[in-house]
């Protein structure tokens, strides 16, 4: 089917096909009246991207050539937000009228629709989520085979019909296939088989908040796989679409509005929290985890000291004394063994990490944010292994090894590469099994324990604040980026730059400045190995984010309600960030050591 792209969608292609972007992301109306002329992402504008999907001949960064093909099928799932089903059915209409399949697994965690393009013999996935942002907002997360569509392939979606108004091609209409209960019993079968006797012999209490999202699809699966009188379920009773809160498992702020969740934790049982689409998940333990500037809520970083651990001291020495047998070259043994010890940091960690990296015997590489990207990272790294040790395929060096390589970033995508066929996925469902083995595996008993012996380090969370537009975001992000580069010269400092964000980093902290890819939000951090290094520190990053503001006429206060602690911790004394500037005397004394 030939369609004309609209005009309406040709004039907001900049909002939805962004090249800075890792998924679709964009504002769908307000309660009551979604899709209004307002809407950026449309079921029209879905429609398109479908026969985008279908039809464009995706170049990789390597130059590998991925495509859709007629009679090719697509696994579509969404999460239960009002205007998810809506916009997956119009991306359906937009694939089938080009020819492929799609088969519709209903509402769906990300980790099911990863899973079930495996499980179902798909050549594609879309999970349709507005994830962790307001019900004003929808998006969609897709790829063709292994290859996730973001950034540079978003660009070319762009770029597509910028140069062809009309789209797609003349062949015989796909088909929509309702796979909702096979796909769930392939993915419940898989979670039952691959952990279901671990847990019937080594039982414990714990806790998941399933915070009114896709997780309250997998009610029952937790309930059989931990045993019903061992686990306790949170958040079933949510409606996440009301708008009282955000099934943002990063937040307390979220957390503490969860009934019985702060009860739970005061009776020490671990609670493991999910996003709406359950491809995001913390750790949160013990009676006062909840209050600000107490511990006890674990995010990427804090997970990532786990992996680490996990990774250097259990899963390299067992790789490697199955390799052993393989009577590899010693440079062959060398090559693989950087590459498995090798910890992804994400810049939004404490710089804790690196150093406990390094004491075990590891090595740290920056990455860029962004899950595809993690993602295909992970397997090019599994790739090379296999090949080094002498494997025809990754599922052979699976088969003989049973490798898995785990890293998380700070955002709390943790990606876990499938012993069975290695390829990573961000299953925050799976995740809560595979972490509480890993618990045993280390011996944790007690997560506060643990990491009382980990490098001390006070960070601020991510801030991130509302801007007036894009448009101020990105000049805002510009213009402190250029100033931080300017500034942070010399072998003192170490500066990284990634996808619209920069670190300063130094030996006893950093600040990180930035914006969002998916909203109109900008992101900032600080951190010191004193909680006075760390405000001189914020209170230096935060003047120059609050005179940029006014450099660009941004007039939007800090979002308070997302950033409680300036109000609420009083170690950071600093209840009015918006009064910030150069002259407060802690920005001030931060900025004598440039002069």
């Amino acid at each position: 089917m030939i369609i004309q792209v609209p005009s309406d969608i040709l004039a907001l292609k900049d909002k939805l096909y962004k090249s800075t972007a890792y998924d679709i992301r964009a504002y769908v109306g307000e309660m009551g009246n979604f899709f209004s002329d307002k809407a950026v992402l449309t079921p029209k504008a879905m429609e398109i991207t479908g026969a985008l999907m279908a039809t464009i001949p995706f170049v990789s960064k390597n130059g590998t050539v991925v495509q859709l093909n007629p009679g090719d099928n697509v696994v579509v799932g969404y999460d239960n937000g009002p205007t998810s089903k809506i916009l997956a059915e119009a991306l359906g209409k937009g694939l089938t009228g080009q020819g492929v399949n799609v088969y519709d697994i209903g509402i769906a965690s990300s980790g099911q629709v990863y899973h079930n393009q495996v499980q179902l013999s798909a050549q594609g996935h879309v999970q349709i989520t507005r994830s962790h942002v307001e019900v004003t907002t929808n998006g969609a997360k897709f790829g063709i085979g292994q290859q996730g569509i973001h950034t540079f392939l978003l660009k070319q979606m762009n770029d597509y019909i910028t140069d062809n108004k009309m789209i797609g091609r003349e062949c015989e209409e796909g088909r929509v296939y309702d796979r909702s209960q096979e796909g769930f019993k392939f993915y419940s079968y898989k979670m039952k088989r691959r952990y279901g006797s671990y847990f019937s012999s080594h039982p414990r209490k714990i806790a998941v908040n399933l915070f009114g999202g896709t997780g309250l699809q997998y009610k029952t699966l937790f309930q059989e796989i931990f045993g019903a009188d061992n686990v306790t379920i949170l958040g079933d009773t949510i409606d996440v679409n009301a708008g009282t809160l955000l099934a943002d498992p990063t937040r307390k702020e979220m957390l503490e509005r969860v009934p019985a969740l702060d009860e739970t934790l005061s009776k020490e049982i671990r609670v493991h929290s999910f996003d709406l689409d359950a491809d995001r998940g913390s750790v949160t333990e013990g009676a006062k985890a909840l209050a600000i500037g107490e511990g006890g809520h674990y995010l990427g970083d804090d997970l990532s000291y786990i992996l680490a651990d996990y990774k250097i001291s259990k899963a390299v020495p067992e790789l490697f004394s199955k390799l052993a047998e393989l009577n590899l070259s010693k440079e062959s043994m060398d090559a693989i063994h950087k590459i498995v010890t090798t910890v992804i940091v994400d810049p939004r960690y404490t710089s804790g990490v690196k150093s406990f990296v390094d004491k075990k015997g590891g090595r740290t590489i920056y990455h860029r944010k962004g899950h595809s990207l993690w993602k295909e990272t992970m397997s090019a790294s599994i790739q090379e292994v296999a090949t080094l040790a002498g494997f025809s395929s990754v599922e052979d060096f699976l088969k003989a090894t049973g490798y898995q390589d785990i890293q998380v970033e700070a955002s709390l995508h943790l990606f876990a590469t499938d012993p069975e066929d290695g390829i990573p996925r961000d299953d925050a469902v799976e995740n809560v099994f595979l972490l509480e083995m890993i618990f045993d595996e280390l011996n944790i008993k007690s997560l506060r324990d643990y990491f009382r012996d980990m490098p001390k380090r006070y960070a601020t969370k991510e801030i991130r604040t509302n801007s007036v537009s894009n448009e101020a975001k990105d000049k805002i992000t510009a213009y402190i980026l250029d100033l931080i580069k300017a500034t942070f010269v010399g072998d003192r400092y170490q500066v990284i730059e990634f996808d619209g964000q920069i670190r300063a980093e130094w030996a006893s902290g950093f600040i990180m400045y930035g914006m969002s890819n998916t909203s109109p939000k900008l992101t900032f951090m600080a951190e010191g190995t004193t909680p006075e290094e760390r405000n001189e520190a914020l209170a230096y990053v935060l003047a120059l984010h609050n005179e940029a503001k006014v450099r660009f006429d941004d007039n939007l206060k800090m979002d308070l309600d997302e950033n409680p602690f300036f109000v609420k911790d009083s170690s950071y004394a600093m209840p009015d960030p918006d009064s910030v500037t150069m002259k407060e005397a802690r920005a001030a004394k931060f900025a004598e050591q440039f002069k």
